[in-house]
């Protein structure tokens, strides 16, 4: 009887999914999930995987702050927050909401894993079942944490349902978290899916699944989050129904949680599949750029489609320091006024001979071949830590900013200085400002212009996200356009490369382009 049963749950549910998310509704140009070679395919799998497992990793760390704040999430009806306590609330908020867009991503991409074959396809179908289950799994369960953190409060889920476009908070989203969560067929896609996966898991384990770090985890996952979620469920009196086999199965899908328009989860899913080592911006707009740039610029810049930009605040996720090559960046500096003063504060003949002598290892590193292949021009802090890279690789993105202190060169010199001491300092995962030890990208260009009793530098002002003091980049570009109208603005204009998705291209825009892009919502990446 239960082999019938699971060959009737499987039909039902591959109809319910194909028919819940619209099975021939690809993007254009789109390489679908069935498309992928087996090696692609394989790939792909332990690529989402690793993205799920980061994602929840960001979303326990996220609820983990939220626990340890519970004057956040009064339950009695009659606390009133203060604003700066919203604001903290909202940030949390966003930053779920983040992670729970991503995860729609991976989901979305692997809906239709039916269309790998039960039988003849076996492997192929319970990995790309897992994936799609794996990520729901992590959603249902940091989703109910949540849940358990605002309700029971009218006022507090009014205020999380209310739309905040500064935060790319839509309306409506709690209560569409609350229903991915709490709803019968919430929780009977929660029971049929983990009894379906009972059928696919020995051809998981055939492949050996559980030999392979990734995939070990992604079972583990879904094992220990099922049961969690079940006694927290229990403990609430939410399973309190009988279930008919064909209503678990006929409710059951992955779709998204939170649509943020028109196939962009499809997007979010395949995209970096045809995009992994391509750009909207190209070569010969990478080329004008370098003309128009000068050392000390500061450059914004954003990939549609990064691991990067999950968990970051705002549309801008990444700030660079504009270097030039060997032979501009001497040639920007070597002038009276820098060389007088490089002898009179550091007592070197010029900016160039002091980054030689002082910062050997450095200057030599800026002068090696990028590991693309080309020259490096930018100094920026990745997850390798920081280093200096190609303008290709820094600016070979899909929208790109770039502002310039108005400074004088005595003092763009000095930010260059700085800029040198921090070469090879490790990313600092936590964007924590306070710690010098490692450092976050946006914190790169903070500490090149921070001012001190003799520099003016530049005066960014930082913002507390979660505890921390940071410097988010789409907040760069926010303090560039609040200030740009008054008499004592910091930044001027260089250029801004706007990206077109739909046409995978980028275009020039203008001044007052840039200046309103901070206020895009995150994940609004086709615009025009």
């Amino acid at each position: 009887m239960l082999p019938r049963l699971n060959s009737i749950l499987f039909c039902f549910f591959a109809l319910s999914l194909c028919l819940s998310a619209g099975c021939d509704n690809k993007p254009k140009g789109s390489r679908s999930m069935e498309s992928l070679k087996e090696e692609e395919r394989r790939q792909k799998v332990k690529e989402d995987l690793e993205l799920i497992k980061r994602y929840d990793e960001g979303l326990e760390s996220t609820l983990a702050y939220a626990k340890k704040h519970p004057e956040l999430f009064p339950k009695s009806e009659d606390v009133e927050l203060t604003p700066q306590q919203k604001h903290e609330l909202r940030v949390i908020w966003q930053t779920v909401l983040d992670y729970m867009r991503a995860l729609d991503g991976v989901k979305t991409y692997w809906k239709e894993f039916h269309k790998y074959g039960l039988v003849k396809e076996r492997r192929a179908h319970a990995e790309a079942f897992m994936v799609g289950y794996t990520a729901w799994m992590v959603q249902y369960r940091h989703g109910l944490t949540f849940f358990d953190l605002t309700v029971p409060s009218k006022p507090m889920e009014k205020l999380l349902d209310e739309s905040a476009p500064r935060y790319d908070i839509p309306g409506g989203g709690f209560a569409a978290l609350k229903w991915n969560i709490i709803h019968v067929k919430a929780i009977a896609r929660l029971m049929g899916s983990k009894q379906y996966f009972v059928t696919v898991e020995p051809a998981l384990k055939d492949a050996d699944c559980h030999k392979r770090e990734w995939c070990s985890w992604g079972m583990g996952t879904i094992d220990g989050y099922h049961t969690a979620s079940l006694v927290d469920l229990r403990e609430r009196a939410a399973i309190q129904f009988s279930y008919n086999a064909f209503d678990i199965v006929r409710d059951m899908s992955f779709d998204a949680w939170f649509p943020v328009q028109k196939n962009v989860a499809e997007w979010m899913g395949d995209t970096r599949v045809r995009r992994l080592h391509a750009h909207l911006i190209g070569a010969e707009q990478i080329e004008e750029l370098n003309e128009a740039m000068q050392p000390g610029d500061i450059i914004v810049a954003r990939h549609n489609w990064y691991l990067s930009n999950i968990g970051l605040p705002g549309f801008w996720p990444h700030a660079e320091l504009y270097l030039g090559d060997e032979e501009t960046l001497t040639a920007f500096f070597d002038d009276e006024e820098v060389n007088g003063y490089m002898q009179a504060h550091y007592g070197a003949e010029s900016l160039v001979a002091y980054l030689k002598s002082e910062h050997p290892e450095a200057w030599k590193a800026y002068l090696a071949e990028s590991s693309d292949g080309h020259t490096n021009r930018i100094i920026e802090a990745l997850s390798e830590g920081v280093v200096f890279s190609s303008l290709e690789h820094g600016i070979g993105a899909d929208y790109v900013g770039v502002m310039r202190p108005i400074r004088s060169k005595s003092e763009i010199a000095t930010a260059v200085i700085n800029a040198f001491e921090l070469h090879g300092l490790p990313y600092d995962f936590n964007f924590d400002f306070v710690t010098d030890e490692s450092i976050v990208c946006t914190e790169l260009v903070y500490k090149a212009y921070q001012p001190d009793d003799k520099y003016h530098g530049l005066e960014l002002e930082l913002q507390e996200v979660m505890g921390r003091k940071t410097l988010p980049a789409n907040d760069i570009v926010r303090q560039f356009d609040e200030q740009y109208d008054k008499k004592d603005k910091q930044l001027e204009f260089v250029a801004f490369i706007d990206g077109r998705e739909k046409e995978k291209s980028a275009v020039k825009a203008t001044l007052a382009d840039f200046r309103a892009s901070w206020k895009r919502p995150k994940w609004d990446v086709m615009q025009k």
